[in-house]
């Protein structure tokens, strides 16, 4: 199976702070990522779709290699990406013809997650309760869509995917890629119009195609309180007992460049350049934290 990642940023200036590229962390997280799927799953085919600056970054690096192909960014939408700055995650997924495992840059699995997985299962990393954050049928841009629905505001986190039905997956990231073009007329600028392009409505297709779905994590995620609620039994792991075997850095990634509570930047950059081997890796042609 084909195994993605998929990397564009923003800025063509790498010294622009929207640049995902611009970040130590951000690129280390990155490199951890393939590293660790592909010390538990050898049979994989490990794919990059970046774009030139990405890829430039990571020639300088020397560590192209941590992939099997490295793949242009398909872009044929208008989108604002600035907004909607996952999309292209969702063009890659539009052109897909076979089962794939989309990864988050930040998403990091210890152990052979296959094992866990049911071939014909889509998997999530976990669920959300987005009521009271997520815009709902009632927003003035939301009803505005050409694709009318009874939207709820329960969702799903992509941070992980797991997509053995192309088909499918041609469809939902072509709609998702409709009303982010949708939303980018109406000149929408604010982001909880992307996860309700992406995660809100990949929840509501899998419930109205009736795709057997089923998330990584049994516990909940609360959007409007940002944190953990309920467990329940439709994953594999709870929350409080995943860490050895999936990791998901996600917001955590703002705490530890800020130094927040117990985190620090500089163990976290030392932990993940043993994590990759590399342990005297340069990173100096990258300025940001």
């Amino acid at each position: 199976m084909n195994t993605v990642w998929v990397l564009e940023n923003i800025k063509g200036n790498l010294n622009s702070k929207d640049n995902y590229a611009n970040s130590k962390l951000n690129i280390l997280l990155l490199l951890a990522s393939v590293y660790l799927w592909k010390k538990n799953h050898r049979q994989d085919k490990c794919i990059l779709y970046a774009d030139d600056l990405t890829i430039d970054i990571l020639l300088k690096l020397k560590v192209l290699d941590f992939w099997d192909s490295i793949r242009p960014m398909p872009t044929t939408r208008r989108i604002d990406k600035e907004v909607f700055w996952a999309s292209p995650k969702l063009e890659v997924l539009a052109q897909l013809d076979e089962p794939a495992i989309l990864m988050d840059n930040d998403t990091h699995v210890y152990i052979p997650l296959r094992d866990f997985l049911n071939k014909d299962t889509l998997y999530v990393m976990h669920y959300e309760n987005g009521g009271g954050y997520y815009p709902s049928s009632v927003d003035k841009y939301v009803k505005q869509l050409t694709f009318k629905r009874r939207w709820e505001t329960d969702s799903v986190n992509v941070g992980f995917l797991h997509l053995p039905d192309p088909t499918f997956t041609k469809k939902y990231a072509n709609q998702s890629l409709d009303i982010m073009e949708e939303f980018t007329k109406m000149g929408v600028k604010n982001s909880l119009y992307l996860i309700f392009s992406e995660q809100l409505l990949l929840k509501t297709m899998l419930e109205e195609e009736k795709i057997k779905y089923k998330p990584l994590l049994s516990t909940y995620y609360n959007c409007r309180e940002w944190e953990w609620g309920d467990d329940h039994q439709e994953g594999i792991w709870t929350f409080k007992d995943s860490g050895e075997f999936v990791k998901h850095y996600g917001p955590l990634k703002r705490d530890i460049k800020d130094n927040k509570g117990n985190l620090n930047y500089e163990s976290e950059i030392s932990h993940l350049l043993n994590c990759i081997r590399l342990p005297h890796l340069d990173l100096s042609i990258i300025p940001g934290r």
